[in-house]
């Protein structure tokens, strides 16, 4: 639109330029003829002047063939006299300087308007030049038409204030403008034809003439983004469990509440810039949760924390590299799960097998220590003579029935005492947990 405009601006004042010449040269024709050259050769300074300003490569050019047309004539008319022939010169020589004078800042000012108008038309942010008194929209590039879904010519339709959404955002914009002369950074919700509500960042600053220019960037991506930040940071920050945010060398950043309840600390101050090693119960457990993390991208496993006054508990913990999109790590993230009860459970569970397991074994002595008595009570019995024999043998082959069903629960209870050390690692090598996560450093 601005070079069509230009184009048709320049054809026009070629066609003034030469009319004016033309007129300029008759009227000095005129004036030569009846001896008068006084005021006439000054009507060559408009043709000069504008040719200058718009041709300002082929002006001074123009300017000299003006000025040997003028020296022509003068000598045509009025003959080789010294003095008109100086005088003229001189008007000559002016008309040249005013051209190249008027070329040079004629080049430089298109030079500096190109550049402009380059950075108008290429400007990744919408630019638009507004009527503050009418609110029309006088001038855009491409990005602000686009940004708002319309075209160029559609966007001069539109009254600039029907932009806004919110009436309240915009009376404070318009207020703060003409108050202060200029507005920057001010986030509001603009209409566009295609999406319907857009987040803008607009910056404005007023002009001569009552107008102002709007520089508007999108940012209703970034919106969307701050937004997913801001739940995923509250659900992070009320999240039940204990979560912990570290850098690349494992330096503590963030930690939730629900940490510091687990921790017993009253503040994250107390826990932001220390190393996680500070509270592990050992210097062996973070190298190896260290070394893991950081050789396999995550760590899976039981491990005993200290609390603020140095008790210790047991933690299931979970920390993970956490990487960008191009696969560069960034940030460790670390999930906590108090397991103390479990692991007190367990102990006790343990325990109370142990003692069945202690208890059966008890049983079966027992069984063998009855026989051998109640096998001398027998012997001896038989050496005593009538119906007491009789009656002894009949209560000890009672008590031997009896001792039979124990040695048959026992060999049930066998099956008991195998599957108590099968599932309960009860009575086994290795049965006690070392403090060291169960699961290794393998990956959930």
């Amino acid at each position: 639109m601005f070079v069509e405009r230009e184009e048709s601006l320049s054809n026009l004042w070629l066609f003034i330029v030469l009319n004016t010449t033309v007129l300029a040269l008759l009227i000095n024709i005129l004036s030569l003829h009846y001896g008068n050259n006084d005021v006439a050769p000054n009507l060559f300074y408009i043709p000069v002047v504008i040719a200058a300003y718009w041709y300002p490569n082929r002006g001074p050019l123009f300017a000299v063939i003006i000025s040997l047309a003028y020296m022509g004539m003068v000598w045509f008319f009025l003959g080789a006299i010294a003095s008109v022939l100086i005088a003229s010169s001189v008007t000559c020589y002016v008309l040249i300087g005013v051209s190249v004078v008027v070329s040079s800042l004629a080049t430089h000012m298109r030079r500096n308007e190109v550049k402009y108008r380059g950075l108008f038309n290429h400007s990744q942010a919408g630019v638009g030049l507004i009527d503050l008194d009418t609110l029309k929209i006088r001038e855009v590039n491409h990005r602000f038409s686009t940004m708002l879904g319309h075209s160029e010519e559609e966007a001069f339709l539109i009254p600039f204030g029907d932009l806004f959404l919110d009436s309240d955002k915009r009376d404070v914009f318009f207020r703060n403008l003409k108050t202060h002369g200029s507005v920057e950074n001010y986030e509001v919700r603009l209409h566009s034809k295609s999406e319907g509500s857009r987040w803008m960042l607009i910056s404005a600053g007023m002009l001569p003439e009552s107008q102002f220019v709007a520089n508007i960037i999108d940012i209703t991506d970034r919106k969307h983004a701050e937004l997913a930040l801001l739940i995923k940071d509250h659900a992070i920050s009320s999240s039940i469990n204990a979560i912990t945010i570290l850098d690349l060398d494992f330096k503590i950043t963030y930690t939730n509440q629900s940490m510091l309840r687990l921790m017993d600390y009253h503040h994250e101050n107390e826990f932001i810039g220390r190393s996680a090693g500070d509270f592990f119960s050992s210097s062996q457990q973070f190298d190896e949760v260290r070394d893991a993390v950081t050789g396999n991208g995550s760590w899976f496993g039981e491990l005993v924390l200290l609390k603020f006054n140095r008790s210790p508990f047991y933690v299931l913990l979970w920390m993970n590299m956490v990487r960008d999109d191009t696969g560069s790590p960034i940030c460790i993230m670390a999930s906590f799960i108090d397991i103390t009860d479990r692991k007190q459970m367990e102990a006790a569970k343990r325990q109370a097998l142990e003692q069945i397991e202690k208890n059966i074994e008890q049983f079966a002595i027992l069984g063998d220590h009855i026989r051998n008595p109640l096998a001398v009570i027998v012997g001896l019995s038989s050496m005593a003579p009538g119906d007491i024999t009789d009656k002894i043998i009949l209560q000890a082959r009672e008590i031997d029935r009896i001792i039979t069903q124990l040695d048959k629960g026992w060999i049930e209870s066998e099956n008991v005492r195998g599957f108590i050390k099968k599932y309960y690692m009860v009575g086994t090598t290795g049965s006690d947990e070392t403090d060291t996560g169960m699961y290794g450093d393998t990956k959930p």
